[in-house]
């Protein structure tokens, strides 16, 4: 897994007070949501957890949520924003490729964006697999290869940013790491980015859904 957000952490989460990065924030809960079926108490694997804006949505729930993530910068900052919210998590500097926990450690693990900084994917979701009790959900969200948001950070305008050291994934390539247990496709953000941004809402992201057949994100559930 490439380092980069070690570099760029500073305005990371500055995005998301923006309209559009309101909207990207709430479908992609919703999906995540919509298939980890997160219940309290559970202990709960964010890997490649960032500044912990799902770790945090899920301790608000009451979930037991450990977050991992290569960059120790984007940690200190999830620790910051767990201690002002006054939320409890575990934060670890760890590589998905190699995780330092027992096996059948946890109920579920979800990783939100993340595979697209992976060098090793089929590794890192035999990692998740491995520390997921029997019975767990897995869930891999990621920007999908071939939607418009892809393309978009794919093009010049992005040269410069994190997203110019990601490698975008289909559906399909991800199902194939385990088609035997996967479950279940949810995709999101139908519409495309740049668009103006009064736009932006998850019902005119799911009317746009009627019309484009790739979502711009992509959460792929797996059951062990």
């Amino acid at each position: 897994m490439e380092n980069v957000f070690n570099k760029f952490f500073n305005d990371y989460d500055d995005w998301y007070q923006t309209p559009v990065g309101q909207f990207v924030d709430q479908a992609e809960t919703q999906t995540l949501v919509k298939l980890l079926q997160p219940k309290a108490q559970q202990k709960i694997l964010d890997v490649g957890c960032g500044t912990g804006n799902f770790t945090i949505k899920l301790a608000q729930q009451d979930c037991q949520v450990t977050g991992v993530d290569i960059a120790p910068n984007m940690l200190q900052q999830a620790q910051q924003k767990l201690q002002q919210q006054q939320l409890t998590a575990q934060l670890k500097i760890m590589n998905v490729e190699k995780l330092s926990f027992l096996d059948n450690s946890f109920n579920a693990a979800f990783s939100m964006a993340a595979f697209e900084f992976i060098n090793d994917i089929q590794s890192a979701y035999q990692e998740m697999w491995r520390v997921v009790q029997p019975g767990g959900h897995i869930v891999i969200g990621t920007i999908q290869k071939n939607g418009s948001w892809a393309n978009f950070y794919e093009s010049p305008a992005c040269h410069g940013t994190a997203y110019e050291f990601a490698h975008f994934w289909t559906a399909e390539q991800l199902i194939a790491l385990d088609p035997k247990h996967f479950v279940q496709q949810q995709d999101c953000l139908f519409l495309p980015p740049n668009l103006p941004e009064n736009n932006y809402n998850l019902k005119a992201d799911q009317n746009a859904a009627q019309t484009t057949n790739i979502g711009g994100f992509t959460c792929l559930l797996f059951q062990k």
